[in-house]
């Protein structure tokens, strides 16, 4: 049984391996990710896997599943990479491609699955975010939003996760005039289905254009990040509140009903403790390049509610 091969192969394998991923141990953000995409799309098992030359390796994972990587040739996932967006087998039963399976095959087999290629800016799709069901199953469009949307926030971490690797962050381009309030609107677009689908609203306020000194490309991650784990601490039906001020400095106003402790990156940002996983130090590493602050709001100590700032030096 062969696997397809992507036109790219090459260019995919190397955009793959400069990432410094493959056989890493788990991270708390993949992680958070797979448990997300689960709980959306009421499937067990849910996985992060990245496609090397002759395997699937599994950088995340929930569910029932003994294994942490398997052969290329019965990936499903080796399927999925060919394209640019979901790939959806609603009863791998009934699918010629998958039907003599060996992991359809076996006893309490694969039934359903559905999977969103990790694609790189450059095109080059690294694995995908997979949801896998033992028994024939369906997902309804904000579901499939939803997926596409973490499958993106997983290429971010890696993005964000290669800037520690390739020790890319010293490297700091002249920084140009930036809107922080155009930057912070795209970031809370983007995330917006996979809030819709835990059923959390998300609300932004904008004042007027508000200017800062800043690197785009890397910023835009930052900010997305720090949003996405408001998102991730938020409960089922709670709500996310951004804002960004302009007066006195600079600002993105944060709150969410998540608890009292602090994500790892925002530790990093206030000087408390360094981050103990790449993708949050590279988060605090960019945020603090840009010479953002951050600072608790919460109305009371110890309260469910919390909100927070980044203050930003003045254009």
């Amino acid at each position: 049984m062969a696997a397809p091969v992507p036109h790219n192969e090459v260019d995919r394998l190397s955009a793959l391996h400069a990432m410094a991923i493959l056989d890493t141990p788990p991270e708390t953000d993949f992680d958070d990710i797979v448990r997300i995409a689960s709980e959306i799309c009421g499937a067990p098992i849910s996985l992060v896997t990245l496609v090397d030359a002759e395997r699937q390796w599994f950088k995340a994972k929930i569910g029932d599943l003994p294994v942490d990587e398997s052969p290329r040739e019965v990936a499903f996932c080796a399927h999925t990479i060919m394209g640019r967006d979901l790939m959806v087998v609603p009863d791998t039963t009934a699918d010629s491609r998958f039907a003599d399976n060996p992991f359809v095959q076996a006893d309490d087999g694969i039934r359903f699955y559905a999977g969103a290629p990790l694609l790189t800016t450059g095109g080059a799709a690294l694995g995908t975010l997979c949801v896998i069901d033992h028994a024939p199953h369906r997902l309804n469009l904000d579901q499939m939003r939803a997926l596409r949307a973490l499958a993106k926030q997983v290429t971010e971490l890696l993005e964000l996760r290669r800037l520690v690797v390739a020790e890319e962050l010293q490297a700091r381009p002249e920084p140009r005039a930036v809107d922080l309030a155009y930057l912070t609107e795209n970031r809370v677009r983007e995330l917006r289905s996979i809030a819709d689908a835990r059923n959390i609203a998300i609300t932004l306020g904008l004042t007027e254009a508000t200017t800062i000194h800043a690197d785009p490309a890397k910023l835009s991650r930052a900010i997305d990040y720090v949003i996405f784990c408001a998102l991730k601490f938020a409960p089922a039906g709670g709500r996310v509140a951004v804002r960004v001020l302009s007066t006195p400095v600079p600002t993105i106003e944060v709150g969410h009903a998540g608890g009292g402790i602090r994500p790892e990156w925002q530790t990093d940002l206030a000087g408390v403790r360094a981050a103990d996983e790449p993708v949050p130090r590279a988060v605090a590493e960019i945020l603090r390049a840009h010479g953002a602050t951050v600072v608790d709001t919460s109305a009371v100590a110890g309260s469910p509610g919390v909100r927070f700032e980044l203050r930003f030096p003045p254009h």
